[in-house]
């Protein structure tokens, strides 16, 4: 007895395109219309309590530390050196979005390699939403690693920098890059993930390694670093918002993410 006669009939596959079609057309069905512009932070806090930080970070504890021993193991002692060279503070625009940007980084590719991302795609709860809330943690684990960080630089520069500088410019650095992350993948989806950070590198390094930019840098006061500081968390926030209230109207599943 072969296959055609156990099994007669060929059932047609589906398509990697009527797949999606079909799996957006059950979650348009099942996910609520989108709220109201003063409902979205109420959902992002009502998300919180319902799911939790040990299901909000659930599998990925590994992530986060291994992007605080790159911290440890790299940037750290490469800050040390350039403190001879009187670039620490240069350094700041690199390290402080260092553990931002490497957890995220380290999160989505464990869960793109472990094959729940997609998965995740399908909850009840907009995988938006959960990324929100896993940035909003990050984004406050990241202020308080800055201060250390500034802390650990000022030491280096033998206090010859105001700390209070320092913390200003390392805010600004955290604040932007996030906010510019966010525009990335709010606007691109998964496809800004990794162009968003390699291009802060490389902006982050000219003041490292040009003397003149170091320069510069050094001579534009606090009050400056702390009004861009405070215009990147609020278009960060901006962001934010709208980041969220895409993935509950069901648009994270078309623009991947």
């Amino acid at each position: 007895m072969n296959d055609r006669e156990i099994f007669p009939v060929e059932v047609p596959l589906l398509t990697e395109d009527e797949k999606k079609r079909a799996v957006a057309m059950i979650l348009d069905t099942a996910m609520p219309a989108i709220l109201p512009k003063s409902a979205i932070w109420r959902e992002l806090c009502r998300t919180a309590g319902m799911v939790g930080l040990r299901t909000l970070f659930f599998g990925v504890g590994d992530c986060f530390f291994l992007a605080a021993l790159v911290m440890c193991v790299c940037l750290f002692p490469a800050a040390a050196v350039m403190a001879g060279m009187a670039r620490a503070a240069s350094c700041l625009f690199l390290i402080s979005p260092a553990f931002y940007a490497l957890s995220h980084l380290l999160t989505l590719w464990k869960e793109y390699q472990t094959r729940t991302l997609e998965w995740k795609w399908t909850w009840r709860i907009s995988f938006r939403t959960i990324l929100a809330l896993r940035m909003l943690v990050l984004g406050a684990v990241s202020v308080a690693g800055s201060i250390l960080v500034c802390a650990v630089l000022w030491s280096l520069e033998r206090q010859a920098v105001s700390f209070v500088w320092m913390l200003s410019v390392a805010f600004s650095a955290l604040f932007l890059y996030g906010s510019l992350s966010l525009l990335g993948q709010r606007l691109w989806g998964m496809r800004a993930v990794l162009p968003v950070p390699l291009a802060w590198v490389m902006v982050s390094l000219v003041p490292v390694f040009w003397e003149p930019a170091a320069v510069w840098l050094m001579q534009i006061p606090a009050y400056v670093f702390l009004a861009a500081a405070a215009a990147g968390a609020g278009f960060y926030l901006i962001q934010m918002y709208y980041f969220v209230a895409a993935g509950i109207s069901g648009l994270d599943r078309r623009l991947g993410i």
